[in-house]
């Protein structure tokens, strides 16, 4: 301590003396024990407030309270939200918080329980795609596309830093089974069919899951046969293709796909539209007449409407939340193709291995 203070009690310019000591704090109604640093007048021996002493108190005080409660400590919190490679301000509102909440958790004040819990399901991947899907309207165009690479990235094992190209950012399926409509991912066809609904009026991300998941099941209801060869994972608010995310970031980085901000009286979102042509060159005439099938159908239902109906689904409903969904269940596809043969499916190419029943799963 190197800076003279005034002494309150007896009015000296002194440079306190420091001590250890043992004090007892009040932390949230729970007396917290820590050590603590005291500034002593050398002059007549009265406690001085030193505020560097004084703050460096309380941050103890807060540390042990949080180490009694399982809260994560500020540069833990620090090091989540720059995983997934977004500012205080975009994390806290990503979370449904307060624009300054997260700035505050971080700076050293005491965080609830509540939101303790948030921050520590916010350290699963899975989890904070929900949360974009349920909160990404409150971030910029920039900060989401940020966030899907940041996810895709992490849902391939790796970390944010690693996101590179599209095809370089997960781990491509080797199998041929019932999750990938025993096809192998074609990362190309799966953005040329995000391409072709987002030609289409009023496109928003949910909506667009949800027609790429019709698409490829009835596709594969028909023909044996998926389009894309990408697995669905059974999301809360629908099926949802895997690595989405990160396609459809690239499509945003490349400008093939634009985003538009729109709201109403009690709501907001985006709604995603194509910068180009789609590459029907990738596409066999009947996997083009699925997709226009679908386009026809379903296109035109809104984004609630058409995730209610993904809801009712076999496919989904009978699947665990997070879990890969089996094409199997797309004999018993409801909204759309309902009139086709039932057993169209289970008569393609019985020479090949069969795949696991859904219903045992």
């Amino acid at each position: 301590m190197k800076t003279p203070l005034e002494c309150f009690e007896c009015g000296h310019l002194v440079t306190p003396t420091i001590e250890e000591r043992i004090e007892v704090l009040p932390v949230r109604g729970e007396d917290v024990e820590v050590c603590a640093r005291v500034g002593v007048c050398p002059h007549c021996g009265v406690d001085m407030s030193v505020t560097e002493l004084d703050e460096a108190t309380l941050i103890t005080a807060f540390n042990t309270y949080r180490q009694r409660h399982g809260l994560l400590a500020p540069e833990e919190m620090v090091r989540l939200r720059e995983r997934y490679g977004l500012g205080q301000r975009a994390f806290s509102l990503l979370l449904g918080w307060g624009e300054i909440t997260l700035h505050r958790y971080e700076s050293g004040s005491l965080q609830d329980a509540a939101h303790n819990a948030q921050l520590r399901m916010a350290a699963d991947p899975a989890n904070v795609r929900i949360l974009l899907e349920a909160n990404g309207h409150r971030l910029t165009v920039r900060q989401r596309a940020k966030l899907e690479v940041a996810l895709g990235a992490l849902e391939a094992g790796g970390t944010a830093s690693d996101a590179c190209s599209c095809e370089d950012r997960f781990v491509v399926r080797e199998e041929q089974d019932a999750y990938g409509g025993w096809r192998k991912l074609e990362v190309s066809k799966l953005r040329e069919m995000m391409i072709f609904f987002a030609r289409l009026p009023e496109m928003f991300p949910t909506k667009l899951n949800k027609l790429l998941f019709y698409a490829d099941f009835l596709h594969f209801k028909r023909h044996g046969v998926s389009i894309s060869g990408s697995p669905y994972l059974a999301f809360p608010y629908g099926p949802v293709p895997d690595h989405y995310g990160t396609i459809r970031a690239d499509l945003c980085e490349s400008g093939a796909l634009a985003t538009r901000e729109v709201y109403g009286p009690d709501w907001g979102g985006e709604i995603l539209t194509a910068e180009r042509a789609v590459d029907k060159d990738l596409f066999t005439a009947e996997e083009l007449e699925t997709l226009q099938e679908v386009a026809t159908g379903l296109a035109g239902l809104t984004a609630s409407r058409i995730a209610e109906l993904s809801h009712k689904e076999a496919a989904w409903s009978n699947t665990p939340h997070r879990d890969m969904i089996s094409y199997e269940w797309a004999k018993e596809l409801k909204a759309i193709g309902a009139d086709d043969d039932q057993a169209d499916v289970s008569t393609l190419d019985v020479t090949r291995e069969a795949p696991p029943n859904p219903a045992a799963r």
